[in-house]
């Protein structure tokens, strides 16, 4: 279990004027290395990368690894529901020193498994960066099936990894014993320790924007009071659409401002009621 891996799905932090606040950002990142996050995912759903403009994302990703200065891994969102724009924006992250891309399923147009790796056979022809493909099937409405991500794996080296936002960890335990070189990791904060016996490799969360050194203390003495505790600060994280709810925790820890972009607003005054009780309860 010391092998396993946490890594970040950062927030985007912003001002009163709606801009991105770095500073609070460079606090954000610096607490994670501090706390020993072993990679960060750049501009993933957390970050609220729809609502991004291109520039934005990008200036992210510089700051980022001016910061990081290969503390810890970095990985950059880019991908699209458009097969020739994800391959531009691949090939623009390609001059980036990071050590991959994720690429979300194509959301919206809901392609078939033949679109699906057509789509990324197509992306993986196109660049030479490592990959980690991104199943998140309750925002984009499709799903892999195992014999397509089989496919895929088998054909393009460069695709080394997989984000599983879903609970199916049966499909993890299948896929770590065809293909142990590929990295696993849950996308599911409140059940990625049900994955860990199954072949993760680790989880990208969004808890550990807040409570990272909580996770990490879990990984090295696990039991299940803090596999309980650790499923409460879940359901606090995702009480409504996240970020919305990070966000506040993170504003309550005085770490950023409680401020999202439209269409995301902050969280309803019953959640952070919700919330409010359970911070002070666990004090």
């Amino acid at each position: 279990m010391s092998e396993f891996q946490i890594m970040t799905a950062l927030i985007t932090p912003f001002q009163n004027n709606g801009m991105i606040d770095y500073e609070a950002l460079d606090r954000l990142i610096d607490e994670q290395l501090s706390q020993g996050v072993d990679g960060l995912i750049v501009c993933g759903t957390t970050a609220e990368t729809p609502c991004l403009k291109e520039h934005e994302r990008f200036d992210l990703l510089r700051w980022i690894i001016y910061r990081v200065k290969h503390r810890a891994k970095l990985w950059f969102g880019c991908g699209t529901n458009q097969t020739k724009e994800t391959i531009r924006l691949v090939q623009k992250a390609a001059n980036y020193d990071i050590d991959g891309v994720l690429l979300v399923t194509p959301y919206y147009n809901k392609p078939s498994q033949e679109g699906l790796y057509a789509h990324f056979a197509a992306v993986a022809e196109n660049s030479e960066l490592p990959i980690m493909l991104y199943q998140v099937p309750s925002r984009c409405g499709v799903r892999f099936e195992e014999g397509t991500l089989c496919r895929l794996f088998e054909r393009y080296s460069n695709i080394t990894a997989l984000k599983h936002a879903d609970n199916d960890y049966e499909l993890i335990s299948s896929l770590h014993q065809k293909f142990p070189q590929i990295e696993l990791y849950s996308g599911e904060d409140k059940t990625f320790y049900e994955g860990i016996d199954k072949g993760l490799t680790g989880v990208i969360s969004v808890m550990s924007n807040a409570y990272l050194s909580e996770m990490k203390q879990y990984l090295k003495d696990s039991n299940s009071a803090a596999q309980t505790y650790l499923k409460q600060l879940a359901d606090m994280v995702f009480l409504e659409c996240s970020p919305s709810a990070i966000k506040y925790i993170l504003s309550k820890q005085g770490k950023c401002e409680n401020i999202l972009r439209l269409p995301l607003v902050p969280l309803s005054d019953k959640s952070q009621s919700v919330i409010d009780t359970f911070l002070r309860s666990d004090k």
